[in-house]
């Protein structure tokens, strides 16, 4: 099923969700990133692929705005930041596609390089300055990473202990 709804937690103390707001549209299979400021949602639904990018701003409970759109309609991808961009890589429709939007300021996607394989139903996660990819359908253990102020192809970075799909990932500060 396909949600526009975007639910928020504060993280410090212990709570049931509460309502942010919606999306511009319902998809699922999407991924998200932000710069601490600014949420930002790409692609997703995987009856109709979608190329949209939403925004919010995190202090402000609100319905998300439009962004842009990605380079191409892709569900199933993942997304990580280095605080000014935000990098989209995989999903199905064009399952090696890296791209990268500045999150400050409002436009399509540009493209950034491509995964060393093609998947989608991957994990991303960043450090604040690698942004790394790993898993996918079916069942692959790459993990890739690419320095995200510097656009380009991803490099190898290792294997994940064994091959796995629909994973989430995420790093310390």
């Amino acid at each position: 099923m396909a949600y526009n709804t975007i639910d928020y937690i504060p993280i410090a103390t212990p709570s049931d969700a509460t309502d942010f707001g919606d999306l511009t549209m319902s998809r699922s299979y999407l991924a998200a990133c932000s710069n601490g400021t600014r949420g930002v949602f790409g692609g997703g639904d995987p009856w109709q692929t979608k190329n949209v990018i939403d925004y919010i701003t995190i202090a402000s409970p609100s319905n998300a705005t439009d962004f842009g759109d990605l380079t191409g309609g892709r569900y199933g991808l993942g997304a990580c930041s280095d605080g000014t961009k935000g990098v989209f890589g995989g999903g199905n429709g064009w399952p090696s596609l890296i791209d990268y939007v500045t999150i400050a300021t409002t436009s399509d996607a540009t493209d950034f390089g491509d995964l060393t394989v093609a998947r989608r139903y991957l994990a991303a996660c960043s450090d604040g300055t690698k942004g790394l990819w790993g898993g996918g359908y079916s069942t692959i253990d790459t993990i890739d990473y690419v320095t995200i102020a510097t656009p380009g192809n991803a490099t190898d970075f290792g294997d994940l202990t064994v091959g796995r799909w629909g994973v989430a990932a995420c790093s310390g500060d």
